[in-house]
């Protein structure tokens, strides 16, 4: 499961791209022709329920991929605003007033972030927290992927 997982991070967007128009709806046609399986399908597109897809997330995999999808946008955007330009030094409750601020990150919609957490039966602050905590502890290994 947690090799599935981690190809599902990395196919979620595989037609944003090229068809940004056509997100989600593009891409069980481009993972077919890798073979990928009718749930590896089905996770990458449930990732836009309601947004850009009608397939909703059920399994605690997809519902995660669906809650952290803008968040991390949202995070992200919020690391470089700051003078470190990590997420290394962020704090939860930074992260809180970025996201109240509706003109921060503006296209990183809230309300997918909160369905998001409801879907997993978190409270907010348990979803951004827990996010925060994995960017954190993954940021290292992706400047390092970088530098390759």
């Amino acid at each position: 499961m947690k090799i599935f997982g981690a190809w599902l991070g990395l196919l979620h967007d595989v037609d944003f791209e090229q068809y940004p128009e056509e997100h989600c709806k593009k891409a069980p046609e481009l993972l077919k022709e890798i073979d990928a399986s009718d749930e590896m399908i089905h996770a990458v597109c449930s990732h836009g329920y309601g947004i850009c897809s009608d397939v909703k997330p059920e399994h605690l995999m997809e519902k995660i991929l669906f809650a952290t999808d803008e968040l991390t946008g949202l995070i992200w955007a919020a690391a470089k605003m700051r003078p470190s330009k990590s997420t290394k030094d962020m704090e939860v409750s930074s992260l809180k007033k970025k996201f109240k601020d509706k003109k921060f990150a503006a296209g990183c919609s809230r309300e997918i972030i909160k369905q998001g957490a409801e879907n997993l039966d978190w409270e907010l602050d348990e979803l951004l927290d827990k996010t925060l905590l994995a960017m954190k502890d993954g940021e290292d290994r992706v400047e390092e992927e970088m530098k390759e």
